[in-house]
């Protein structure tokens, strides 16, 4: 039987699409497809590591005033204004705002009293941190702990037993026992009479010395969130805390107030360990911050909150009302007060959250971590306060209008001596 021309027509094309349909990929056309889908799942793998970081953000942004609103609540349930005292009512004159009067009092960094100080309004007196106590290694059970009214340190001075070495507590306030007994926040002396007591008349039994005595304190799993056992978490059944909270008070015109610094802990490397406060550190350059001059670091100074002095009205370098970058801090200029990459450089960082000598609040908005970064620019101008007394100018004085100058600010340094990184979430004033 004779086969149509047409007929092998069909039947070649038929055979040849079937070997095509069986012949698959090329390798140039399966390496092809790799390197599209490659390029595919890279772009959306980089998208995981910037949403956890805007996740982590964003619950900073939501907890930090959570945890210090529960900070504040537990400050109130232990302490209330009648608990503090003024400066006058151990003797002290009226003080200068300056590193030469009282601690936590500011001046300029030379320390001298002039026309361009601040004055502190009688009764009143500036920031201070409580008493914390630090041990050597963090092992002890109290380590980490905060005495608001350096309670322990002054027992040790007025020859009452305490069972803390004095190496391991930092205070706010130089030694001095004349007229009378104080190392840090003054309490008051009416309500809490035991280091005025005659020695031969104190009472022995410690819960009666402590009904007499400005016991209050706060440890480091109080000052925890979410807070853990005494024992800083170290129960399976309860994870170790994320964030950490620390204060410090002042009086202004005749009311105290409290601030609280929110932040959060990461241990390097993923440890489990426990976080409690440990001490200045350098972290890279000099062996130990500076003792003196602006930056108030050193191995017997409470290391929570960090205080910064800023230079005088009359520097080039002086934060004034209406401004919103920081002076010296443009870009490879050297830091304002010290080697580069230091703690004591840390508030200059993107986000630090800070406190000033007036109580308000600041918070950086683009900062630098390095001296070839900068300006250092805050989130809102710096406020233009009216001339008052608690603002620190006398009225009719003839002195210069100081109401709007930043003297100090007080920070979270974003490392500490234990390796832990230390980030800003909150800072907050209010009214005890």
């Amino acid at each position: 039987m004779e086969v149509s021309r047409m007929h092998v027509v069909r039947e070649n094309r038929v055979s040849s699409l079937r070997s095509a349909a069986q012949r698959g990929f090329s390798l140039v056309e399966m390496l092809l497809a790799v390197f599209i889908l490659g390029i595919g799942v890279i772009s959306i793998a980089a998208l995981f590591p910037a949403g956890i970081v805007l996740q982590r953000q964003a619950n900073d942004d939501i907890l930090g005033p959570v945890v210090a609103k529960n900070a504040f609540a537990m400050i109130r349930s232990k302490l209330d204004q009648s608990d503090f005292g003024s400066m006058e009512d151990f003797g002290f004159r009226p003080q200068f705002l300056g590193s030469a009067g009282i601690a936590g009092t500011i001046s300029p960094a030379n320390g001298a009293v002039s026309a361009f100080d601040v004055y502190q309004a009688p009764g009143d007196w500036g920031w201070m941190r409580p008493s914390f106590h630090i041990s050597p290694n963090g092992a002890q059970p109290y380590d980490g702990t905060i005495d608001i009214f350096s309670a322990e340190y002054t027992r040790r001075r007025v020859s009452l037993p305490s069972a803390i070495p004095d190496a391991q507590l930092r205070v706010d306030l130089s030694e001095d026992t004349t007229p009378g007994p104080i190392f840090g926040i003054p309490y008051n002396r009416a309500k809490y009479p035991l280091y005025f007591i005659d020695p031969a008349a104190r009472p022995t039994d410690p819960l009666a010395q402590q009904m007499l005595e400005p016991v209050v304190t706060f440890t480091q799993a109080e000052r925890s969130w979410p807070q853990g056992n005494p024992k800083y978490g170290t129960a399976s059944s309860i994870p170790l805390s994320t964030y950490y909270w620390d204060c410090m008070f002042r009086k202004n015109g005749g009311r105290v107030q409290v601030a609280v610094f929110v932040y959060r802990v990461n241990i390097p490397g993923g440890d489990s360990r426990p976080y409690t406060v440990g001490p200045y550190t350098s972290v890279t350059g000099a062996a130990s911050p500076p003792a003196a001059g602006i930056f108030e670091g050193a191995a017997n100074l409470p290391p929570m909150p960090a205080l910064f002095r800023v230079p005088a009205q009359t520097a080039a370098t002086s934060w004034v009302a209406g401004a919103t970058d920081i002076p010296g801090t443009a870009a490879n200029a050297a830091n304002s007060f010290g080697a580069p990459e230091q703690v004591w450089d840390d508030w200059q960082a993107p986000g630090s959250w800070m406190i000033d000598n007036h109580g308000t609040v600041h918070q950086v908005l683009s900062g630098r971590v390095n001296v070839t970064q900068g300006p250092v620019r805050l989130v809102r101008r710096i406020p233009d306060l009216p001339n008052a007394p608690v603002n620190g100018v006398l009225l009719n004085s003839g002195l210069p209008d100081r109401s709007g100058q930043v003297s100090a600010i007080w920070f979270i340094p974003r490392r500490d001596a234990r390796g832990n990184v230390i980030t800003p979430v909150f800072a907050a004033v209010e009214e005890l």
